[in-house]
């Protein structure tokens, strides 16, 4: 499979034309995450930019000594497909850890600020009510970006 058929078969993906059907999933949910300035944003602009076939900086990057990302925010690739832009993270504690575990579970809402925590009460407030309105229709995948 070339390229162009690899960009196709991803534009035309459908859950529903799966072998065992969409199994209730709507959407597929591609979650990035990792370290800070380690390009996640690039590789949302890469992704679109395959997809598309033009260049747009549709997610914000290009800070040398970081991330800018600041907002948990999702990108449309197709129908099917969405990709979403975590915060990246500097060190690993267990706040950040639980943070990024709610993140990658999509207990936290899309498109809403992301702020660090050191405080166990609030990151759990924040899970328990995640748990009020539950979505169990996305496919969720997580990807680490490392550079």
């Amino acid at each position: 499979m070339d390229h162009y058929q690899l960009r196709d078969y991803i534009c035309n993906f459908r859950l529903d034309d799966c072998a065992r059907g969409n199994q209730g999933y709507n959407r597929v949910l591609l979650q990035l995450f990792g370290y800070t300035g380690h390009g996640m944003s690039s590789f949302i602009n890469s992704c679109k930019f395959v997809l598309d076939g033009e260049y747009k900086m549709v997610a914000e990057s290009g800070a040398e000594q970081g991330g800018i990302t600041m907002v948990r925010r999702s990108y449309e690739l197709t129908d099917t497909i969405t990709i979403v832009d975590n915060r990246g993270f500097a060190k690993t504690d267990v706040f950040k850890t639980l943070t990024v575990c709610n993140h990658l579970g999509n207990f936290q809402p899309l498109n809403n600020d992301v702020e660090w925590s050191e405080n166990y009460s609030i990151v759990m407030e924040h899970l328990e009510k995640a748990d009020m309105d539950p979505n169990y229709s996305d496919l969720i995948v997580p990807i680490f970006i490392f550079k």
